[in-house]
This record gives C-alpha cells, sequence and structure tokens, in this order.
C-alpha cells in the first residue's frame, strides 16, 4: 500500500520554512579584523585567541508523530519520517549558536568555522550518529596543522535518546519535531535515567504541563495534552587542538511544546502554519547549541578570588 503524500508534503514545506527562517537570518558574525587589516599602533597587538568551531548534525530532520496503540505490546507507538534540510542549513544555525556562546565569552576572539559534509553521515543508524560524527571529526582534523594556532575546538553532534521523558517521545535524536496527537487521562513523567535532563526551552514553567503560544511567545500553565513539540538533541564537545583529546562535553536536550489556543484545525499537526513554526524551530537550535557551549567552562566566565584568612574585615559603618 502507497503512503499518503500529505505528511511527506507537509514535512517538506517545514524543512523549507526552517531553511528559508535561517537564510533570512543574518549571517554569521564575521570574526574580528586580523592585525593586518587594523590600523598600525605603536605597540604591538596582543595575539588573538582563535577558535575553531564545529557543526556535524548533518542534514537529517526527523518528524515523529504518535499515534493510537491497542493492547500492550506495542513497542513504539510513533510514526518516523526523515527528511533531509538541504543546503546545510542545520549545520549553519548550530553554528550560529555556538558562534554567539563564545563571542559573549571571549568577546575579543577570532573564530573558524567548519562543517562536516551530511554525505558523511549518509546510511548510519540514529544511536551511531554521534559516535561516527565526532570520529569523522578527529580524523579530519588531524590533517588540519592550522589547528596547532587554535586556542580550543568546540564541536556539535547529533544526540540519541532511547528514553521517553516529560511528554517526549522515545528515541529521538539530533533536530527534528515531535507530534503528541492523542489526548490520555494524563501525561507520564518518565524517569529518562542516567542523569539525562530534558530542557524545556523557557522552563519558567511546568515542563510537563507548560507550552507556547506560537503566535506570541506566551507561556501558559494549561494542561494540552496534545502539542507540536520541535526538539534539539545534540551533545557540544571541546577538544584541546593539540592532542585532540576531549577536555569536556555536555549535552542539551532542548524542547518547546507549541499549542495554539485560537486554532480551529482538527488535527494538531496541521494547526500551526508552516511560516510560523519555521522560525520557531530555527531559534531553538541556535539557542541549544548556545546554551550546550554555556554550559561548559569555555563558555562560563569565572572569575577566581583568593580569601586571606588573615586579613581585617572593613569596620562597619555606623
Amino acid at each position: 500500500m502507497k503512503r499518503k503524500p500529505t505528511t511527506t508534503i507537509a514535512l517538506s514545506g517545514i524543512a523549507a520554512a526552517i531553511a528559508l527562517s535561517i537564510s533570512a537570518t543574518a549571517a554569521l558574525a564575521q570574526a574580528p579584523a586580523t592585525a593586518a587589516s587594523q590600523p598600525a599602533a605603536a605597540a604591538t597587538p596582543e595575539k588573538k585567541k582563535i577558535f575553531a568551531l564545529v557543526s556535524a548534525v548533518g542534514d537529517q530532520f526527523n518528524y515523529v508523530r504518535q499515534r493510537e496503540s491497542t493492547g500492550t505490546n506495542v513497542i513504539d507507538t510513533n510514526n518516523r519520517r526523515t527528511v533531509k534540510v538541504e543546503n546545510n542549513v542545520l549545520n549553519l544555525a548550530v553554528l550560529r549558536g555556538l558562534d554567539s556562546a563564545i563571542a559573549n565569552a571571549h568577546p575579543d576572539s577570532e573564530r573558524v568555522f567548519i562543517t562536516l559534509n551530511p554525505a558523511e553521515m549518509e546510511g548510519v543508524l540514529p544511536h551511531k550518529r554521534e559516535e561516527v560524527a565526532i570520529g569523522k571529526i578527529v580524523s579530519a582534523l588531524e590533517k588540519m596543522p592550522e589547528r596547532m594556532n587554535w586556542e580550543s575546538i568546540v564541536v556539535a553532534t547529533p544526540k540519541y535518546l532511547m528514553s521517553e521523558a516529560s511528554g517526549m517521545g522515545p528515541k529521538l535524536q539530533g533536530m527534528g519535531i515531535y507530534i503528541r496527537s492523542v489526548e490520555s487521562g494524563r501525561l507520564e513523567q518518565v524517569d529518562a535515567g542516567d542523569g539525562v535532563q530534558l530542557n524545556f526551552d523557557g522552563a519558567d514553567v511546568d515542563t510537563e504541563k507548560g507550552t507556547v503560544d506560537p503566535n506570541t511567545g506566551k507561556r501558559n500553565k494549561l494542561g494540552y495534552q496534545t502539542y507540536v513539540a520541535p526538539y534539539s538533541f545534540i551533545r557540544v564537545y571541546v577538544i584541546d587542538p593539540k592532542t585532540l583529546k576531549v577536555i569536556e562535553k555536555n549535552a542539551r536536550h532542548d524542547f518547546t511544546k507549541f499549542v495554539d489556543p485560537n486554532a480551529t484545525a482538527i488535527d494538531i499537526a496541521k494547526s500551526i502554519p508552516i511560516d510560523v513554526l519555521g522560525p520557531r524551530i530555527a531559534s531553538l537550535i541556535e539557542r541549544s547549541a548556545s546554551r550546550a557551549v554555556g554550559e561548559t567552562a569555555l563558555g562560563a566566565t569565572i572569575e577566581i578570588r583568593e580569601l586571606n584568612a588573615t586579613q581585617k574585615a572593613p569596620a562597619a559603618t555606623k
């Protein structure tokens, strides 16, 4: 039996909307001007730190939709499809997020932007994509002598999560959308295990019941049981340029549950126009990458003050 083309068309439309949203935003911030292009100064300028930012998330965008199930022996109650987002736009969105984080923590630095060709990930199973991506990146970096001049290398890869948690489906990886289309008595909170944390984008509301109006960005705590939830599951590696050893790594599992309270569509998947959803997805991907770096020592600005135990406390003022 042939599949109905409607979902494929919708999914392709989402991919196009994401590409358009990313292309319409400002290009990657240009690295600060080099010393050669700056006016001559009396003193020799301090050599700027160079950070290599690498995205290896590929071009796969996943569409996962919950379906009704009967009985208790169904292992996976979701339909899954994948579409390719052309022109490297997913990698570019991630690079923009990495660049933002490094620019905030190291404003005087220069950044080098690198992406892994999505073709390198063709045919790789979802749960193997992170491992394959970081392996290919390290192999390619070994052949780049210019890395010896870099301060640090930041690599973003897709992340796979087997468990279901916070109302999000199981076996999610990389970037995509989870459609919860079946109402039940209540949403089960399932522990993802292994210290995994799922991050509701805008966690000032309860992660289980909170939703966001895609038109206004307004958050509410209404217990909607069906929603459209874009997600970005990535892991960031901080690598020493000289030894290519992993110094630190950090995973982010970000998502936003969108519900349009004024939508009239019966099917929740059709309740949000593609031109509205696309920019929201692009923004989520960028913020997820930025936060992944921001939570590492590289992205944090830390001031350490030494406390002298013999130092006298200042006199109290009257």
